[in-house]
Formats: C-alpha cells, structure tokens, sequence
C-alpha cells in the first residue's frame, strides 16, 4: 500500500484541518440509542469539505466510543445458517456494535469502512498478520489475526488501525486511550508490525470477516 506524506492529503487546502476542533466535536456526539447509521455519520461528517477532515470525525468517534471486546462477549458460539448471507451479516454486525458499544478487530474496520462510504470517502480493509511484539515470522506461512483498514483521503492513501488506536485490553477489561500514531500509520510502522495477507489465507467477502484468535 503506498503511503503518502500528510502534507498531500491537504494540498488543495489552504490550511491543515484543526484536528483538536475536529476532535472535540466528534467525541461530544455519543448517539446513544441511534440507529440510523446514515443520520450518525452525517451529523458527524456533515460539517467539513475534505476526505481528511471526514474521516478524522469518524475515526475519532469510533475510536471514543467503541470498545475492544476483551472477553469475547459479542463472539456467536454458532452462527444462523441465515448469516451465511453477507447481508444479513453485515446488518447484523452493525446492530450488535452499535447495541453493546463493542466489538473485535473485524468489527472495527467494517464499521470504519462502511461510516467513511457513506461520506464519500473510498475505505477498504486489510487483512493480515499483526507482530503483538514485532517478533520476526515467515510471511508465507503466517495465519490472518487481524483487520485494519486502507483509506484514501483527498488522493492520498494511508493505512489505519482503529482497534489498535482506540486502547488496550486489561484481562477482560478494555482501557481506552487514543494512540495517534494508529491513524495515518507511517511505513515504519507498517513494515514492524503488520504482514498483509492476499492470498487463500485471507477472506474474498470482506463484509463478513471471521477471524480466529
């Protein structure tokens, strides 16, 4: 995935956006009890012009107000043979996190991807393997652990990676604590942490990402 510097991503703008205005306004926005996705992601987006700006909101929003699932609670122990439909999954996958207010890797990039289409913004997601600790591993042989996402902002593309920025898991507890640098993640970054995987490893439906952990 190319990765462009952050000055590309507002070379039309006359100025860089005010990421703590930005930020502020997101995480004052809880919609508790909101259903409509379309209505929470143009009261969150409705107010700025560029991709950068739009997916900040949303990345800060999701990342403020969804937690990591540490103890599993949302994971069906058997799935309905009618959520074998991408569909069906993915309303079903919305409705889940946006009832418990948590979710998994998958949960994350799926709710990012589908909040930044709805703003016009082209989001995609990654499959791969994470190095919890930057341990070495063979990229031919590694399984999927984890999804992330690929997000075009005003021409300029960045990878991000909503559940490692939204906080960390205490046993079965999630502390929340933003970490910035999950947000247009640099190449070194990248290459330390984060194997790509694009081949039968990997999941062909990607609005229905089941994940082993």
């Amino acid at each position: 995935m190319l990765w462009v510097s952050f000055s590309a991503s507002f070379a039309r703008s006359q100025s860089p956006p005010d990421f703590p205005a930005i930020d502020t306004y997101a995480r004052s926005l809880d919609f508790r009890g909101e259903k409509d996705i379309i209505r929470i992601t143009d009261s969150l987006t409705g107010r700025y012009t560029t991709d950068l700006e739009k997916g900040r909101a949303i990345f800060i929003w999701i990342t403020g107000h969804i937690a990591y699932d540490c103890g599993a609670e949302n994971r069906l122990e058997k799935e309905p043979e009618e959520v074998i439909h991408p569909l069906y999954y993915t309303h079903y996958q919305l409705i889940s996190i946006m009832k418990t207010r948590r979710t998994r890797c998958d949960g994350f990039s799926f709710l990012f991807k589908l909040m930044c289409r709805l703003a016009g913004i082209y989001t995609s997601v990654q499959e791969g393997y994470l190095r919890q600790g930057g341990e070495k591993v063979n990229p031919g042989t590694v399984e999927p652990n984890h999804a992330w996402n690929a997000v075009c902002y005003d021409g300029a593309w960045f990878e991000t990676d909503l559940t490692a920025a939204a906080g960390q898991c205490e046993g079965k507890s999630f502390s929340r604590g933003l970490r910035e640098e999950y947000f247009q993640m640099t190449p070194g970054l990248l290459e330390r942490l984060y194997i790509p995987v694009q081949d039968h490893r990997s999941s062909s439906n990607s609005g229905r990402i089941i994940l082993k952990y």
